[in-house]
């Protein structure tokens, strides 16, 4: 990538990215609809034929988020693997975590029809194959996001958004281990929604608040692509706060 993510960039651009832009190639675009055609694919395999009303609020925008970050991680390691210059601004670096996350659900599930007939995938203290295949998905998904947010190079403060989606894999985490252990603390009194939707709420909140910061405290272009990252991100987060939301009430 072009940038040091330790310098200050609050700077003007450095010369070799001035007049960079992001363009999307016809190659992009056809990685973009294939991703929309896997993600359509795994859902219509394992959704029952009447869907609630409450995935579809959760699947649309999952389905827009792994297009755009899936799409955004191919461009951008293609132009990094033909040595062409990058402007790789903090947007970006958004929309590629997203694209890490689509690859690792992605693989994950494909192991999961692979070792587990659809039918029998039931959250159940009494499958802990099941559930300890779960954690195990969540802990790679730990390990693999946070190692593509700081090698990614981005100005240092946007790495605090990092929080929101780590806390939430904590959660499930918690959530499976109690189940593992036969222990429904966590799954009574709505401790479990309570925690979902601080979390979500602190999510946009850093969101927000480092988009402003960013925007006032430098110099530099943010380009389509920037801001359509911030965007994404929040949609990311709140179709998962509205369902949490409504299952307190």
């Amino acid at each position: 990538m072009s940038y040091n993510d330790d310098q200050d960039f609050a700077s003007d651009p450095p010369p070799q990215t001035q007049g960079v832009r992001s363009q999307l190639t016809l190659l992009d675009i056809m990685i973009g609809v294939s991703i929309a055609a896997v993600t359509c694919g795994f859902w219509l395999q394992t959704s029952p034929p009447q869907m609630p009303t409450a995935q579809i609020v959760f699947m649309i925008p999952t389905l827009i988020i792994y297009v755009l970050g899936g799409t955004a991680l191919f461009s951008f390691g293609r132009r990094y693997l033909l040595k062409q210059t990058i402007d790789f601004q903090p947007g970006h670096w958004l929309l590629c975590l997203m694209g890490v996350s689509f690859v690792i659900q992605s693989s994950a599930h494909l192991l999961r029809l692979a070792f587990f007939p659809s039918e029998s995938m039931s959250l159940s203290a009494n499958e802990p194959h099941i559930l300890l295949f779960l954690i195990g998905q969540h802990v790679l998904f730990l390990v693999c996001y946070l190692m593509a947010g700081f090698l990614l190079p981005v100005r240092p403060v946007w790495r605090v958004t990092l929080v929101d989606p780590v806390l939430q894999s904590l959660l499930i985490l918690l959530l499976f281990a109690s189940m593992l252990m036969q222990n429904q603390f966590y799954l009574l009194n709505g401790s479990y929604s309570y925690a979902n939707v601080a979390i979500n709420l602190l999510g946009i909140f850093i969101i927000l608040g480092i988009a402003v910061w960013d925007r006032a405290t430098t110099h530099d272009h943010r380009d389509w692509l920037h801001w359509l990252g911030v965007v994404a991100m929040l949609i990311w987060n709140l179709p998962m706060l509205v369902l949490h939301v409504v299952n307190l009430f």
